[in-house]
């Protein structure tokens, strides 16, 4: 199999830390730091319309952020991958010590490009 050119992999890149830019994502992602939960579960976390929720879920599914599996007359999400969990980690020990300068940052929530 030929190996994407490196803009493609910038690109690819972008795209998995792009899915990380969404607010309610990364909720998601860290209630599931502690283990498998139902999507009711979830939705009750986040206090949002199911809907909503579940476009989140699809779409952390479809990029292999979480995983779902039913379980009875549930489904339920987990991060399965390791990768994912540290990076989730790794991200709120960045974020403790960076946090005033991210959120301080002009640049980061204004960018359309």
């Amino acid at each position: 199999m030929r190996r994407a050119s490196r803009a493609a992999e910038d690109e690819a890149l972008a795209r998995f830390f792009h899915g990380l830019s969404d607010p309610t994502r990364v909720r998601v992602l860290r209630f599931l730091l502690d283990g498998p939960k139902t999507a009711g579960e979830i939705v009750r976390h986040l206090g949002r319309h199911q809907p909503s929720v579940s476009s989140h879920l699809t779409c952390l599914r479809f990029c292999g952020y979480v995983e779902a599996r039913r379980q009875g007359r549930n489904v339920l999400y987990e991060i399965i991958d390791p990768d994912v969990r540290r990076i989730m980690e790794k991200g709120e020990r960045y974020l403790g010590r960076n946090e005033d300068r991210i959120l301080a940052c002009r640049v980061i929530g204004a960018e359309t490009d």
